[in-house]
């Protein structure tokens, strides 16, 4: 997605990163809207070669930007909302709710309510909710989240299955619950399943599919129950190192569609189209932060601080994850570094030293692969303002969001 010309000038599809920084400053969170558009393509033209019913949920916490969210409503993407929030900004921008799925977990009665009214399909971390949820409003159609009770993430941080997992239920209670919501007088179901983030390997999802057709099969052909949907999550994963290849989609959803239709097949679950939530997939690689070299310092270590420091792009303090950072104008890699933000924490620094070329104050910094779980897990530490975000567009570029300043913040509180 970044390219760099016989100058060694770094660009965005057709416009330079220089120029951006000039005219929008740094740091700045920039996006490509080819790149995302390629991303929507390449999935549909994977899962529409080997599954006669399929639906793509955009994973709306990866990056919730409305500009980034308008493209997939416009793609014709349902949306994945995991809280309120979520829910609010899909519907503002047209998103229909009978499309779209609200999966959260310990939420508030009140929580429950304001989606069931949405109308939009709700996918229950917990069945026990099930009573309160029909004390409000019986759903025409209800999903549930089950644990397989494995998982697999690129960090330990990002699985999402598993005996240590928070999320969703033992998939041993899978009949109890559908057994539940029969007695509650519910006919239309689905059942979901997300065991872990960034995976690169085609197999994987092949084995999360077989896993939870079994267990759809094993619970609900006891209860004579057929699905309306199997819902796997998202967790399609890029590569953010430089040894790492990017996910074989075409051979990822063929090995999908044998074990989903194997299943569907074995435990007689009717017609259930397959969704997917992908996120990461989408738009991480469709994002780049424009950073600044600001010092570079010889210590026990030699050092080079950036201007977007953990408050402006969390994942390597929070997880150690590792982004790849290319100079502008600069290609050789003749130095070593440490590369640190500003924030006065010891885990504002990214992970490994860095071969690099030589670095000087001034130097355009852009770290590749921001697109997602980027912007949107920025904060105000240091009482750091925001940065902006842009859209680009070939030659075109659109302020998607100003960056904040000191005064807005203030403004904020009440003094």
């Amino acid at each position: 997605m970044i390219l760099r010309d016989k100058n060694k000038n770094l660009l965005i599809e057709e416009t330079q990163i220089s120029e951006l920084a000039k005219q929008f400053g740094t740091p700045i969170y920039a996006y490509s809207e080819k790149q995302i558009r390629k991303n929507i393509q390449s999935l549909k033209t994977s899962l529409s070669k080997h599954f006669e019913k399929f639906q793509i949920l955009y994973a709306i916490k990866a990056n919730s930007n409305p500009h980034i969210l308008r493209i997939f409503q416009e793609e014709g993407l349902g949306a994945d909302c995991s809280c309120e929030g979520e829910i609010f900004i899909a519907e503002k921008l047209g998103f229909s709710m009978k499309d779209s799925i609200y999966t959260a977990n310990y939420q508030l009665e009140e929580d429950l309510a304001r989606a069931s009214q949405k109308g939009i399909i709700l996918n229950l971390d917990d069945y026990n909710q099930l009573d309160e949820l029909c004390k409000i409003s019986k759903p025409e159609i209800i999903s549930f989240r089950i644990n397989p009770g494995i998982g697999r993430g690129g960090f330990e941080g990002i699985v999402t299955g598993g005996t240590d997992a928070k999320f969703g239920f033992p998939y041993e209670e899978t009949e109890k619950a559908y057994r539940k919501a029969l007695d509650l007088g519910i006919k239309r179901f689905g059942i979901h399943m997300m065991t872990g983030s960034n995976n690169l390997e085609p197999f994987y999802f092949a084995e999360i599919t077989q896993k939870i057709m079994t267990i759809a099969g094993e619970s609900l052909s006891k209860l004579g129950i057929q699905l309306e949907f199997v819902d796997i999550g998202g967790g399609f994963g890029i590569p953010y190192t430089e040894n790492e290849s990017e996910i074989d989609l075409d051979l990822t959803f063929k090995l999908t569609s044998d074990a989903f239709y194997e299943g569907v097949k074995k435990y007689s679950l009717g017609n259930p189209k397959l969704i997917v939530e992908p996120g990461r997939f989408l738009v991480g690689n469709a994002g780049v932060l424009i950073s600044q070299v600001t010092h570079v310092k010889q210590t026990y270590k030699r050092f080079a601080g950036l201007d977007a420091g953990m408050s402006t792009l969390l994942r390597p303090s929070l997880y150690e994850a590792y982004h790849k950072i290319l100079i502008d104008r600069k290609s050789e890699q003749n130095e070593k570094y440490f590369l640190t933000g500003q924030i006065c924490e010891n885990s504002d620094i990214h992970p490994q030293e860095r071969e690099m070329p030589n670095l000087e104050q001034g130097d355009l910094a852009v770290i590749t692969d921001v697109g997602a779980y980027g912007f949107v897990m920025s904060s105000h530490y240091n009482h750091r303002p925001k940065p902006a975000e842009i859209l680009v567009s070939g030659k075109n570029v659109k302020l998607i969001r100003r960056a904040e300043t000191l005064e807005d913040i203030w403004q904020k509180i009440e003094a």
